[in-house]
């Protein structure tokens, strides 16, 4: 699969089957809606390709309030890739802020990307403004002669499957849950940072997470994960949250790895949340701090996931 930010690059490669949309998450809806560019990429004998954005349109528009992030672009090119797409088009929100609906279709869509098929979903909006939506789609694409297709709303218990679902479910801590939505276990990746060496204190050695704070993030707890090194997946039990035992001043995310002893200082790892364990909470001493710590541990080898 070729990575794309250059309108040249791309162009070496028309005509393409696009997907068009934000794809936070790569949810169950967008992998339908994938599925159906490729799909339709071989019947029109063209590569298929994700037009979609390096940072999310809300962060510029919105700096102070845009919505965190369910998926880094790095995860989203590995899950793109996976679905069968031939090629990815992060495009930089700003170029095309201000152009209206038409003018999106006719100099980019049309002029760059020589589009024979377009897949978008029933909720997808464009232009400035958000002056074009799934229905003046359709419209540009019989004036400009490419196909269309605009694809369902995806249900789960009745529950359209969105990014900001998931984003919701994910800071409540339903990370059991939100599989259904995803297709797959919500993930965090980062590096592994000295952290306060609390973990050493009770014995029980933990990797400090440094993540991208753009991230959405579980409410604070402890959960059972596991956890990726390497290629190589362990089991692990994963702390979110201020320490209160040892008087924490900042949120931290800590995972103790069942049956690893490397030292991981530098290394990016990915953190997959399987199950809400319980609720962060002070200890009396050091010791009732540790009891719990190994209950925890007992209690995530006795999980088979």
């Amino acid at each position: 699969m070729l990575v794309y930010t250059s309108y040249e690059e791309a162009k070496e490669r028309t005509p393409y089957c696009i997907a068009l949309g934000s794809f936070d998450g790569v949810h169950l809806g967008h992998q339908k809606l994938i599925e159906m560019a490729v799909n339709k990429s071989k019947e029109l004998d063209c590569n298929s390709m994700i037009y979609t954005f390096l940072n999310h349109p809300k962060k510029v528009l919105l700096p102070d309030c845009s919505p965190e992030i369910i998926t880094l672009n790095s995860k989203r090119i590995n899950i793109f890739k996976s679905l069968g797409i031939n090629a990815v088009f992060f495009e930089n929100f700003q170029n095309i802020m201000d152009m209206e609906a038409e003018t999106f279709i006719k100099e980019i869509l049309v002029s760059k990307f020589d589009i024979k098929c377009a897949v978008a979903g029933y909720n997808f909006s464009f232009g400035s403004k958000k002056d074009g939506d799934a229905e003046t789609l359709l419209k540009y694409g019989a004036k400009y002669g490419f196909e269309v297709f605009i694809v369902d709303a995806v249900k789960i218990k009745e529950n359209i499957v969105s990014s900001s679902l998931i984003r919701e479910m994910i800071k409540s801590g339903k990370v059991s849950e939100v599989k259904d939505y995803l297709g797959r276990n919500f993930s965090i990746h980062g590096q592994v940072v000295h952290g306060m060496k609390n973990g050493g204190k009770i014995g029980i050695r933990t990797a400090n997470l440094d993540i991208d704070r753009d991230l959405v993030m579980p409410k604070p707890g402890v959960y059972f994960t596991n956890t990726v090194v390497n290629n190589n997946i362990y089991k692990s039990v994963t702390n979110i949250g201020m320490n209160p035992t040892f008087n924490g001043r900042k949120i931290t995310i800590e995972t103790h790895i069942i049956d690893f002893n490397g030292d991981l200082y530098g290394k990016d790892i990915e953190v997959v949340f399987l199950q809400w364990k319980r609720e962060e909470r002070m200890f009396s001493n050091v010791n009732e701090l540790k009891i719990q710590v190994i209950d925890d541990i007992n209690s995530r080898l006795k999980l088979n996931k």
